[in-house]
């Protein structure tokens, strides 16, 4: 029974994980940022992809602070927005600059806040 057990945990692994997509570690796309922010309604993860985008755009948000300006573009972080706020800037940003969209989305996230909220 047990032996069933795992065998039948190890094949559901190796279905899911050949169902992935290719990643690179640490690089995300604005393209893959745009997309996982505006996933389809009928996409079995919907939420996921939404959590991931509101995520990733908040993790940035808090590394390229004008509090903690150790990199640049820096954002006012004490400018009064929401979360969906700061996610819906930077995908008005990436809407507007769609050659950018192959380029790494934490300095298209960082750019994009900063031309929102600068610095004073």
């Amino acid at each position: 029974m047990f032996r069933l057990k795992t065998w039948l945990a190890m094949a559901a692994m190796a279905i899911a994980l050949g169902q992935a997509e290719t990643a690179v570690a640490g690089f995300v796309s604005g393209s893959e940022l745009r997309d996982s922010c505006r996933p389809q309604k009928i996409d079995p993860v919907y939420r996921l992809k939404v959590a991931e985008c509101r995520g990733y755009v908040l993790g940035i948000a808090d590394s390229f602070d004008c509090e903690r300006q150790t990199r640049l573009p820096a954002w006012n972080s004490r400018s009064t927005v929401s979360q969906e706020d700061l996610v819906n800037t930077v995908l008005t940003w990436l809407d507007g600059h769609p050659e950018s969209l192959g380029y790494q989305a934490d300095g298209l996230v960082a750019t994009a806040l900063s031309k929102a909220f600068p610095c004073p």
